[in-house]
């Protein structure tokens, strides 16, 4: 639903990702607001030792995206996050990180795949209203290696704690933007991205909306045509913040199918088999125990 000064994103409820409790408002002001509550249900707020860092998503009940130079180098017991909560260091919920899976090619020069993957010690509880996941949409190969998806211009939303300027102070509620895709081609974007491929641009023509300091490692978001929303990119990185003649830079999501499944799904077989090997063990060791049982009172 659309007005003269908001925009309405309203999604289906029932659906097992990329829809919120609450629906989504955003304004068309300068620069950006502050969230509407239960909005974003998959927003992270990531903490080390103690201290804010970054932004992420919620994937599942297990996995957190994030960017790559959030957590590089960084032991996973000292990363817990926060979720269900548009409060920065708050949330219904928080976990410690289990394993920090790094893009095994992430380049801190021009930060080309700078994307990462965060398993929890325990998983989240779904089921809390405040909670839910992204959705990742990926698209045919064929596609991304010839056209740039989402195709420029398309409306696109971030999220985030950032400083609200480049001098400005860290704010303590979730912050949000429309933002729209830039051509990689653009004067503002071309000399930015390293590699259009698992890189895009996203801002506005003037320069006044933007993600900064902070904002690292949140989601870039689309609402499609079956209203939800879909991580289409991670907040990377850029040139100061909201300046007219640079974009923000993201990484392209959809590049990673094959690197996000291999790890989420390699990771779950391997806690299977580790806990059906557990069971294995505790039914031979009960089976033995009976046996002696009976054998001793016989």
């Amino acid at each position: 639903m659309k007005s003269s000064y908001q925009i309405v994103y309203s999604c289906n409820t029932s659906d097992s990702c990329g829809c919120s409790r609450n629906s989504a408002i955003l304004t068309k002001i300068v620069g950006g607001e502050s969230a509407g509550t239960a909005t974003w249900g998959w927003a992270v707020s990531i903490s080390i030792a103690g201290r804010y860092l970054c932004g992420g998503s919620i994937l599942s009940s297990s996995w957190i995206i994030t960017a790559a130079h959030c957590v590089k180098d960084t032991t996973a017991s000292q990363i817990s996050i926060y979720v269900g909560s548009n409060i920065q260091w708050t949330g219904s919920q928080s976990r410690v990180v289990s394993h920090v899976y790094v893009h095994p090619n992430y380049s801190s020069v021009g930060y080309v795949n700078d994307i990462a993957l965060l398993h929890l010690t325990s998983p989240l509880t779904m089921s809390d209203p405040n909670l839910s996941a992204i959705c990742l949409n990926f698209v045919n190969s064929t596609i991304r290696m010839t056209e740039e998806w989402p195709s420029v211009n398309t409306t696109v939303v971030a999220i985030g704690w950032g400083t609200m300027s480049e001098s400005g102070s860290s704010p303590t509620s979730l912050q949000q933007v429309s933002l729209k895709i830039i051509d990689r081609q653009a004067s503002t974007c071309s000399n930015l991205i390293h590699d259009w491929q698992v890189q895009l641009c996203a801002g506005v023509p003037n320069g006044n909306k933007d993600t900064c300091y902070g904002d690292s490692g949140g989601p870039l978001m689309m609402f499609t045509s079956n209203k939800q929303w879909v991580l289409v990119g991670i907040t990377s990185n850029g040139v100061g913040c909201a300046q007219a003649e640079y974009s923000g830079v993201y990484t392209r999501v959809a590049a990673f199918e094959n690197w996000i499944n291999s790890k989420i799904n390699g990771a779950d077989s391997i806690s299977c088999s580790f806990n059906k090997n557990i069971n294995r063990i505790l039914v031979n060791y009960l089976t033995y125990f009976i046996l002696s049982i009976m054998i001793i009172t016989v």
